[in-house]
């Protein structure tokens, strides 16, 4: 890659950089809401449950399927040649160009953040992700990963599927031993220790790192720290038995992972379902972002409504934005963010954007640099109905 060659085309872009979506191939099934296969389509060797947005992170998975998940820049590589977006933000001189030279310097070029479609047929299992400080002083077991995980749910307007509800947590007084004596009995047993909550069109939940949980069948836009670590509290799923190198990579036993990763005192809190619970608020304008989540900035022109769908206040390791466009609105932020937008047509800058409510739309997923974001960007409605899309933002800086 040859930075002189593409700072014209960045140019003609606005730093507005349109990327290719990434469908990622999974174990558990997808409910093809995603427009993963044509209708008649053969089963396929794995399924693909998921899609990853402007993602600098690769995928995890067991022999037999795909890694993936990383994000593609379109019109950017030369002829015939991808271009990885991670590659493009590493880069010494476009990357501060495009993250800005602070974030740059302090998170060595890299958009820490991932957002993931979930497509999933059944729920996928009762697991638990480790937390930043476990992931960081226990290198043998994640060697690929440098971040644990915290993540954020947020229900998307689409069929629900069979059992749309999110379980997070377990009643108080499950014990280790209560927990992998009804993982051995099955995922019945297992999910009557665990409150659930209904996944709501336009809601969401807050899940941090350490808190067992269970997401539902909800299309859902996932935003979460730029990791794949992960342990199953689920011998089974669909009828079938998961194999141990699936259930708790890194570790000798479940039992091992329990007491490691599964943080006891949060998991127990009889409040901790109702706070984790998710709702648009009002942006309402500038924040510092030093200390908001990495977002910042204000919206004008009337012809929409911004509302926080992953607040400052719930994490320092993503947030976002919520935009729903009747007319026209014109956005300003004081970071760089990634655009997916759901649903609607329009144009961004003068772009084409359109979304396709699910299936891949023509033009739905875009990286923003920070100059591009910091100048304002005008998002235009062309269509006949309203235009949803997401800013999303990576961590917050120190």
């Amino acid at each position: 890659m040859k930075p002189s060659s593409l700072r014209p085309k960045l140019d003609r872009l606005g730093d507005v950089i349109p990327l290719v979506p990434q469908i990622v191939g999974r174990f558990y099934g997808d409910g093809n809401r995603l427009g993963q296969r044509k209708p008649g389509a053969r089963t396929p060797a794995y399924y693909k449950p998921e899609r990853w947005i402007g993602s600098s992170t690769g995928a995890t998975n067991p022999p037999g399927i795909p890694e993936g998940g990383v994000s593609v820049c379109r019109r950017l590589g030369p002829a015939g040649e991808p271009l990885a977006l991670r590659d493009l933000l590493a880069d010494p001189e476009l990357g501060p160009r495009l993250l800005g030279e602070k974030r740059f310097a302090q998170h060595g070029g890299v958009f820490r953040v991932l957002i993931k479609l979930l497509d999933a047929r059944l729920p996928i299992p009762f697991h638990v992700h480790a937390d930043d400080e476990f992931v960081s002083a226990h290198r043998g077991v994640y060697p690929r990963e440098s971040f644990g995980k915290d993540e954020a749910y947020h229900f998307l307007d689409a069929p629900k599927g069979d059992c749309s509800y999110t379980h997070v947590g377990l009643y108080p007084g499950v014990t280790a031993r209560q927990l992998v004596a009804a993982m051995r009995r099955g995922t019945d047993h297992v999910m009557d220790l665990s409150p659930g909550t209904l996944q709501r069109y336009g809601e969401g939940n807050m899940v941090k790192a350490g808190l067992l949980h269970r997401p539902g069948t909800a299309v859902t836009l996932e935003i979460q720290q730029p990791s794949d670590v992960y342990t199953f509290f689920q011998t089974d799923f669909g009828g079938k038995p998961l194999a141990e190198e699936v259930l708790y990579p890194g570790f000798k036993s479940i039992e091992e992972a329990a007491e490691a990763v599964v943080n006891w005192q949060e998991n127990l809190n009889p409040n901790l379902l109702a706070s984790t619970a998710l709702k648009p608020t009002p942006f309402g304008g500038a924040t510092s972002g030093a200390t908001s989540g990495g977002a910042s900035g204000g919206a004008s022109g009337g012809g929409g409504i911004v509302e926080w769908v992953y607040p400052p206040t719930a994490s320092r390791k993503f947030s976002g934005v919520r935009i729903t466009v009747q007319s026209e609105v014109t956005l300003k932020f004081d970071d760089p963010c990634v655009l997916f937008v759901w649903r609607g047509q329009g144009k961004i800058d003068g772009q084409a954007v359109d979304g396709g409510g699910g299936p891949v739309g023509k033009a739905d997923e875009f990286f923003i640099g920070q100059a591009a974001a910091k100048r304002g960007l005008t998002l235009t409605n062309t269509g006949d109905g309203p235009v949803t899309a997401f800013a999303l933002f990576a961590a917050a800086l120190g």
